[in-house]
């Protein structure tokens, strides 16, 4: 071995590749708002209403997202993280010693302050995103797309993980009680100690690496991943501690498969004396600042008037309905399901979580999976005809919340979950197929609206109801019929619409492939 880093072409891509998966996972933190609605209002006294103007600032805050583009430009990649890190820590942490000490020292946070920090823990997101997305244009240059795609699939089940982690810490009964106040310490230390491990990880560059042949495999271990945390681990007979562990073991699959690598190839070498070698691939050089040519030509055709002519397109604004009816709609669903529960007096709130954080880590897996082994083939309005086929199933998927039925619960949260999933890749993937011109951080913004604007409305239609049939002060919605069946039933026609949307959206783009 020529170097103390001489195995670095076997070990550190999947070392690296776990690191991603990994930050991806703890740092998809939009459950936490179903996981600690009670906490929040038993200490900061908000409505139902006041909790989701706090997600749409968290939703706001995502919008920025073009700062951090635009800085990683210009600073470090470990630096962009610190950013992220810190912004994190103040956003979760803070709330988290408030709730912690409140009775010790009287002190209680406004709501415009609540406010301020849960957009500050919104804004987080991005700047990790950023780091993830140039570590992996940094170490896998031909398939980093691919890989952030993948990747990105691990924060659907983060509700999962972290569910998992406060039940092994404090306990089953987490969620409405002062359990679930480590939810917030969770989010706040969780990304921090993978992020500054993978950070050292990317130190070491590595040159040369058989991406075609790591991404199936990777795919495979994150189906498995899936497979076990989300079907296999709540039915083994196991403490809560075990399963923590057990979780932890298989979520670190890619780090085991590094090791088996470096493993396989000392054999080669030690017995036999063959030292197989990947491949160099020199198109991958100067690849990085393609890259960023790219981006400064992106922003350069929005000055020339490009996003005033977009804004005044039919398909622009078909997208942007679809996007709306469709995922966004789906995330507000998700994130009232502590409501959903108190209605249908379903008492085990954290195993509808986990179904959630299932279904929608499959939907983004699945949609990866598609996308891979098509890449190759020339298919009409590939995107477009996947939308408007995974909407299909899902308004019915709202109205049949109408019926008091366990298994319609169960059922209308497993389709809900997928079709936002798979929309949310599928739409990230090709949204310069959808509006027709190239992406740019302008464009990513004004897309990108549809999700606060959404949960606004959406949430604030839900949250609205919920008080307005509560029961005096206590605000809590008694039975299915009076409470929550029109919501249900304008849900189901708002994703109804988007259906009909998505199918305008096809016909018109397979006329225009045709053309």
């Amino acid at each position: 071995m020529d170097s103390p880093f001489g195995y670095r072409q076997y070990i550190l891509p999947w070392l690296i590749l776990g690191g991603i998966a990994l930050l991806q996972a703890m740092n998809g933190t939009r459950f936490i708002y179903a996981a600690c609605f009670k906490l929040i209002h038993k200490y900061y006294g908000i409505s139902r209403v006041q909790l989701n103007n706090l997600i749409v600032a968290s939703e706001s805050a995502r919008l920025l997202e073009f700062i951090s583009s635009f800085a990683s430009e210009h600073l470090p990649a470990w630096m962009i993280l610190i950013i992220g890190l810190i912004f994190g820590s103040i956003g979760y942490g803070v709330q988290f010693l408030c709730i912690i000490y409140h009775d010790e020292f009287a002190f209680n946070l406004s709501y415009q302050q609540i406010l301020l920090l849960n957009f500050i823990a919104g804004n987080s997101i991005c700047w990790i995103n950023t780091y993830c997305e140039l570590v992996a244009i940094r170490n896998f240059k031909h398939s980093h797309e691919n890989i952030m795609a993948l990747a990105s699939s691990y924060s659907g089940f983060s509700g999962k993980i972290y569910t998992c982690f406060v039940e092994g810490l404090k306990g089953k009964k987490l969620l409405g009680s002062s359990n679930s106040s480590i939810f917030f310490l969770l989010c706040c230390v969780a990304p921090a100690m993978i992020g500054l491990v993978l950070a050292m990880l990317n130190c070491v560059e590595v040159t040369e690496c058989e991406e075609a042949k790591m991404f199936p495999f990777m795919l495979v271990i994150a189906i498995a991943t899936g497979v076990y945390a989300t079907i296999i681990e709540p039915y083994t007979q196991l403490s809560p501690k075990l399963r923590v562990v057990s979780l932890v073991l298989v979520v670190m699959l890619p780090f085991v498969v590094a090791l088996l690598v470096t493993a396989n190839q000392l054999i080669l070498e030690i017995l036999w004396g063959i030292k197989v070698m990947p491949e160099p691939d020199r198109s991958c050089q100067g690849l990085k600042n393609t890259i960023k040519d790219d981006k400064r030509k992106k922003e350069s055709n929005t000055e020339d008037g490009d996003t005033k002519n977009l804004v005044k397109t039919v398909d622009f604004w078909l997208f942007y309905l679809i996007n709306m009816c469709g995922t966004t709609l789906g995330m507000v669903y998700l994130s009232n399901l502590d409501i959903i529960c108190d209605l249908k007096g379903y008492h085990e709130a954290s195993f509808l979580m986990a179904t959630s954080s299932f279904s929608l880590f499959f939907g983004k897996i699945f949609s990866v999976i598609f996308s891979w082994y098509t890449r190759e083939k020339s298919i009409k309005s590939k995107a477009a005809t996947s939308v408007m086929l995974i909407m299909m199933p899902m308004p019915l998927a709202f109205f049949l919340l109408i019926g008091n039925s366990n298994a319609c619960l169960y059922i209308s949260t497993g389709i809900i979950g997928t079709g936002t999933g798979a929309i949310n890749v599928i739409i990230a993937a090709s949204t310069s197929e959808f509006i027709g011109s190239p992406v740019s951080f302008v464009h990513q913004t004004i897309v990108g609206s549809n999700v606060p604007i959404g949960i606004l409305l959406f949430g604030y239609l839900a949250a609205h109801s919920y008080q307005r049939e509560g029961e005096h002060d206590r605000k809590i919605c008694m039975g299915v019929l009076k409470c929550h069946q029109l919501i249900f039933t304008v849900w189901g026609s708002i994703s109804f619409i988007g259906t009909m949307l998505s199918f305008v959206l096809y016909l018109r783009m397979r006329r225009k492939h045709s053309q």
